[in-house]
């Protein structure tokens, strides 16, 4: 029995991130006492849907967010791209379609900041699209905010979970572990855009500073 909680051990250490942050890591393989009680499964499994609703909702904000700035910025393909995304991103999203859509902001919020780092004039009519995407990134990141104090209930849930529970979380494991490097990236994307709007005299959301505090906190 002991061999086999083990190798589920470090099963799921191979699924999980080394980048995740100490605040949401998983238990060590010495806390086998605890693994051993094992969770109720349905709990889990309806704390995991809770987290990935939370979840898809804040990634479906940031993802909106890029293709505003994006298409402000005149990257019509990388603003098709993070609408659809953001369009076909559901409640029920599996473990892969999560990666698929982080895979998404990451290469679209990259595509704009490297934009936003040439300093572009943009015309009355960029800038307002420029501001309402503004107002979706500081939106997504108050949810990420909340969604950061779900990761860590799941992450204190998940280790007392039974080994046989672990293949059917593997959305919420994947949360666990991913989710410290998107809020640093999202943190990171906020102030690039806040400090763009300013330069370009884009009005900010009066509560920039607070989510950017908010995200900041999570990285």
């Amino acid at each position: 029995m002991k061999t086999f909680i083990v190798s589920s051990l470090f099963a799921l250490a191979a699924v999980v991130p080394l980048t995740a942050s100490a605040q949401f890591s998983l238990p060590s393989v010495g806390g086998l006492t605890k693994m051993v009680g094992g969770g109720s499964g349905g709990d889990l499994s309806g704390q995991q849907d809770s987290l990935v609703r939370s979840f898809v909702a804040a990634n479906k904000e940031v993802l909106t967010a890029n293709a505003k700035m994006a298409d402000a910025l005149g990257l019509k393909d990388e603003a098709a791209k993070a609408q659809a995304t953001a369009d076909s991103l559901s409640d029920g999203a599996t473990k892969d379609n999560l990666s698929d859509a982080n895979k998404i902001v990451s290469d679209t919020g990259g595509a704009v900041a490297q934009a936003m780092a040439q300093k572009p004039a943009l015309d009355a009519e960029s800038k307002a699209k420029f501001a309402s995407g503004l107002g979706n990134l500081v939106n997504g990141s108050v949810k990420y905010a909340g969604v950061g104090k779900g990761v860590k209930t799941m992450g204190t849930s998940l280790s007392s979970a039974s080994p046989t529970m672990l293949p059917k979380l593997n959305s919420a494991v994947y949360l666990v572990g991913n989710f410290p490097g998107s809020a640093t990236q999202l943190s990171k994307a906020l102030q690039n855009a806040i400090t763009f709007a300013k330069d370009s005299g884009i009005e900010v959301p009066n509560n920039s500073n607070d989510a950017l505090s908010a995200i900041g906190d999570l990285s």
